[in-house]
């Protein structure tokens, strides 16, 4: 029989063969040690008992919600569009359009009833805090002016305002001057600190640094620098560096003293 198999096709063999070829390569598949080389084409039979476990459920759909639905109504215009530019067929187009159509008016509504809403409920209307027409943005203005100046004027009670200069800083040399008409038109005491002890434009008599900031954690500040001192707290707290004009600072001065963190926003 193995004379008439020479030349046969493999799969031939395996077809025609005999059932006690069969049972001998069946034989072959044992223990790796006893199983000739069979290459990486030959398998043998699984011994293992197929899985008998229950199936697992598919786990339950979640109901619908708000968020589901604005989903799904993307995806619908998004495949859509995909679809018109893919064979802008005139239904294809039309079908997109309308699904535009319909989302830009959910899209309207929406803006309109949020509107209607903010007007009809003044704790949810901002523009009551910070007005945004032109009328209301001055009359705000206005009372927020007379505030500032009003925090300023009382600044002393608490607060000491200091200084940071070096008369070869060219920033200090415009600063200074800006920093002395701003305290004189409120009043206020600036402790001026000259860095090198030297005279400082717009303050004459700035006083040289002799450890004063590096004992208020103000060392290697850039300058020149305003900062406040909290004479409560015992805190430092910097206005500014660099050029500040006059309305600039006193806005960041009634901001930090005055206001609590998040009131303006």
């Amino acid at each position: 029989m193995a004379a008439r198999r020479a030349g046969v096709p493999l799969f031939l063999v395996l077809a025609l063969a005999s059932p006690a070829d069969a049972g001998e390569w069946r034989s072959w598949c044992g223990d790796e040690a006893s199983a000739p080389a069979l290459g990486w084409h030959f398998y043998c039979d699984r011994d293992d008992a197929p899985d008998e476990s229950p199936p697992v459920n598919p786990p339950e759909m979640a109901p619908s919600s708000a968020h589901a639905r604005i989903l799904e109504m993307r995806r619908e215009l998004e495949e859509a569009r995909a679809t018109a530019v893919l064979d802008p067929s005139p239904s294809h187009v039309s079908a997109y359009l309308r699904l535009q159509q319909a989302a830009l008016q959910r899209s309207a509504a929406f803006s309109d009833s949020f509107r209607r809403t903010v007007w009809a409920t003044p704790e949810l209307d901002y523009t009551l805090r910070r007005p945004v027409g032109a009328l209301a943005k001055q009359v705000w203005s206005d009372e927020r002016r007379a505030r500032r100046d009003a925090a300023l004027a009382r600044l002393s009670e608490r607060y000491g305002l200091i200084y940071l200069g070096d008369p070869a800083c060219a920033a200090c040399r415009v600063a200074g001057p800006l920093l002395r008409a701003f305290a004189l038109r409120h009043g206020l005491d600036v402790l001026a600190v000259s860095m090198t002890g030297e005279a400082l434009e717009g303050w004459p008599k700035a006083v040289p640094d002799q450890g004063q900031t590096e004992k208020l954690g103000l060392a290697g500040f850039p300058l020149p620098a305003v900062v406040l001192f909290d004479t409560a707290t015992e805190q430092v707290l910097p206005v500014g560096f660099g050029v500040l004009a006059e309305d600039e600072l006193a806005e960041r001065i009634y901001a930090l003293t005055a206001l609590e963190v998040g009131r303006d926003y």
